[in-house]
């Protein structure tokens, strides 16, 4: 006779080939795994050109997601321009009984548009929004280390959800996609 866990393990790992089985069959692809379809994912990104962002936030975030869209080249050709507004907000939390807050939260939100550079055609847009924690200390160098260090973690996790977004607009099902430039010829 079957023991109780022995049972348990049966199931659950019978669950876990069915479930398995059933994402194989859904049409279900990694965004940026070696199928065939992740392999243009990635060629659409690298044709990305990232609009200057102003300020010092704008720089890195600049900085962080070319990093993230083209990480072995830069001499990609550029068929599409991302424009990004930054905007950061900030709230205090955690206040104390003398009125002095002790935490913080740092918002930066991005509004994108992606749009052909031939034309102009504007393919998507949105909105993404990240926001991060920090300690608001006694010691105001520390308090402005602690948001610095915030703020490098918030624009960090945006690059990454503008990233993504992207990358799920260029394999969304239906999507007409344009044919890949080829990297010896540039628009």
């Amino acid at each position: 006779m079957l023991s109780k866990p022995l049972i348990a393990r049966f199931s659950i790992l019978s669950s876990l080939v069915i479930a398995g089985a059933a994402l194989s069959g859904c049409g279900y692809s990694p965004l940026y795994g070696h199928g065939a379809t992740s392999a243009n994912t990635q060629g659409y990104l690298s044709l990305i050109h990232v609009r200057p962002i102003p300020n010092r936030v704008g720089q890195v975030m600049h900085s962080s997601l070319t990093h993230l869209l083209k990480p072995r080249s830069n001499n990609a050709p550029q068929a599409y321009d991302l424009s990004i507004n930054l905007s950061e907000s900030l709230a205090t939390l955690a206040v104390e009984k003398n009125a002095f807050a002790t935490r913080a939260n740092l918002t930066l939100t991005a509004d994108y548009k992606l749009s052909r550079k031939s034309d102009g055609y504007l393919l998507t847009s949105g909105s993404a929004k990240s926001v991060s924690s920090y300690n608001i200390l006694v010691s105001d160098f520390a308090t402005l280390a602690a948001k610095e260090d915030s703020r490098a973690r918030v624009v960090q996790d945006l690059a990454e959800a503008l990233r993504t977004r992207l990358a799920v607009y260029f394999q969304g099902p239906g999507q007409k996609q344009p044919p890949l430039i080829s990297k010896s010829v540039r628009p």
